[in-house]
C-alpha cells in the first residue's frame, strides 16, 4: 500500500464502507485495522454486511480528514483472509471483538484487493474524473 494512503488511513481510521444488495446500496461506518502495512476489516457472517459481501465483494471505502478538506476513496473487492494470528491479535486489542474466537467460522477478517484509490480535495470538486487513480493491490 502506498505510504501516503497508509498515513492517511492511520490518521483517519474510521471510514464508510459501501456495499450493494441487488440494486440497493448500503453504507455503514467501519474501523480500519492496519497490521504489517496491510489494511483489514472485521465483520461477521451473521450480519447483513457479511451476507452482502459474500454475494458481491465489490465495495467503496471513503475516508475523510478531520478538517474535512481531503477525502480518500478506495474502490476494490473485499477478500476473506484466513489468518488466525491476525484474528487473534484483533480479538485481543479490539474490545468489540471479545465475544469471538479466532477459530469462530462466523468471524470475518477482510482485506480490500484489486482496486484503485484516489484523494479528493475541494479543488477537485468539479473534476473528479480527472483525478489520478493509484492501483490498490492485494494484501498478501
Amino acid at each position: 500500500m502506498p505510504q501516503e494512503i497508509l498515513a492517511f488511513i492511520t490518521q483517519n481510521p474510521v471510514c464508510t464502507l459501501a456495499t450493494a444488495e441487488g440494486e440497493q446500496p448500503h453504507v455503514r461506518g467501519f474501523l480500519s485495522n492496519i497490521i504489517g502495512g496491510k489494511l483489514y476489516f472485521t465483520s461477521s457472517t451473521a450480519k447483513a454486511v457479511g451476507r452482502q459481501l459474500r454475494a458481491n465483494p465489490k465495495v467503496e471505502l471513503c475516508y475523510l480528514s478531520q478538517d474535512f478538506t481531503t477525502m480518500l476513496r478506495i474502490r476494490a473487492e473485499m477478500r476473506a483472509v484466513e489468518d488466525r494470528a491476525i484474528k487473534q491479535q484483533l480479538i485481543e486489542t479490539r474490545e468489540y471483538l471479545a465475544h469471538f474466537s479466532a477459530d469462530d467460522p462466523s468471524f470475518m477478517l477482510l482485506s480490500p484487493v484489486n482496486g484503485e484509490a484516489w484523494f479528493w480535495t475541494l479543488a477537485d470538486n468539479l473534476r473528479e474524473a480527472a483525478i489520478e487513480r493509484v492501483p490498490f493491490q492485494p494484501a498478501s
